[in-house]
């Protein structure tokens, strides 16, 4: 059942999720796509956390995970350096789908954050790009240092559970 609130309720967006399985890793990956191209074409935005205004790159993160996940809004709520730290993942050596790519800050480059979408690429809101996918071989990124993070309590019931016509909250 799709709910419809009238326009004054300007906090809350309502998404159609792609039909997807629910495998936790495939899920997640699926709701970064989907919501990449609600925001193609759209430029980056320092502290952005919104489709209708555009995503930074933690705020994009968060947005997707707030979509999966609508009942632990506050611990999507993150930025890049909270995603890094955060007890709700656990890093892992080998990235697989839905996973989080963490890139440390380096010189003056800040901490950066985004989701792994299948063994070739990543996607996140970047500065240069605003949402796009990323080769793992990018000349840029390829060789800046990352951790790869993975959800800890994703199961196929609670990535399921937000899969659907959801509402979610922008974070």
């Amino acid at each position: 059942m799709r709910v419809v609130l009238p326009p004054s309720f300007a906090v809350w967006r309502y998404i159609m999720a792609s039909n997807v399985s629910a495998t936790s890793g495939k899920g997640i990956a699926e709701k970064a796509k989907e919501v990449a191209g609600l925001v193609k074409g759209k430029p980056y935005v320092w502290g952005g956390k919104s489709v209708s205004s555009g995503f930074d790159c933690s705020g994009y993160v968060g947005f997707v995970f707030c979509g999966l996940f609508s009942n632990r809004i506050n611990d999507f709520s993150l930025n890049a350096s909270g995603f890094s730290t955060s007890t709700l993942f656990k890093d892992v050596d080998d990235p697989v789908s839905g996973d989080i790519i963490y890139f440390s800050p380096e010189g003056t480059l800040p901490g950066h954050v985004g989701i792994v979408y299948n063994a070739d690429m990543w996607v996140g809101s970047q500065s240069s790009t605003g949402v796009a996918f990323v080769n793992f071989t990018n000349p840029f990124w390829g060789k800046r240092s990352r951790k790869i993070r993975r959800l800890i309590e994703s199961s196929p019931a609670s990535v399921s559970a937000g899969l659907g016509s959801l509402m979610v909250r922008v974070c």
